[in-house]
């Protein structure tokens, strides 16, 4: 960190004329700079804006919230998808089994079932992507929050790696 940002600069940042227009929309970003901040410039931040901590939590519930209602979206999507390949499989599976068929036929069938088959795997490393998107946001922003209470309380909030 070169130097502390200034009361100027954080505002300019938050874009607030002062700190009592800190709201719940920007109280993350906030967060998010306090470790970086001058220590007098966050107190005096936190004075005119007393309930912090409870505003952050509210933050956090809302995302949590918002996480899991995107989720359980996706998942009746998904669930959906995977009923329709079901039935499509199903029916190739009845078209394959009848006894009049050409080599050429099967084939054609086999080759149709094997595409349902990678689409369901495409949709399934899709919402494996998506899932782990959703919770690597939720995580930041727990961390964002967990570090802004650790720089208040005088703590190092900051996460070092060998790599």
């Amino acid at each position: 960190m070169s130097k502390a940002l200034t009361e100027k600069q954080v505002l300019e940042k938050l874009n607030i004329p002062d700190f009592r227009h800190l709201s719940r929309d920007n109280v993350m970003s906030f967060a998010s700079m306090i470790q970086d901040m001058d220590p007098e410039v966050a107190k005096k931040a936190l004075e005119q804006f007393p309930q912090f901590a409870q505003t952050a939590i509210e933050s956090l519930k809302d995302i949590k919230e918002t996480a899991i209602k995107i989720l359980d979206d996706d998942k009746e999507s998904t669930t959906r998808f995977y009923d329709i390949c079901d039935e499509i499989t199903a029916a190739l599976k009845a078209s394959l089994s009848a006894d009049d068929l050409s080599f050429e036929e099967k084939k054609y069938y086999i080759e149709q079932m094997k595409e349902v088959a990678k689409m369901v795997g495409e949709k399934d490393t899709e919402g494996k992507k998506f899932k782990w998107s959703t919770l690597a946001t939720y995580a930041v922003a727990a961390v964002v929050a967990l570090g802004a209470a650790a720089a208040l309380l005088g703590g190092s909030s900051s996460i070092s790696s060998k790599d």
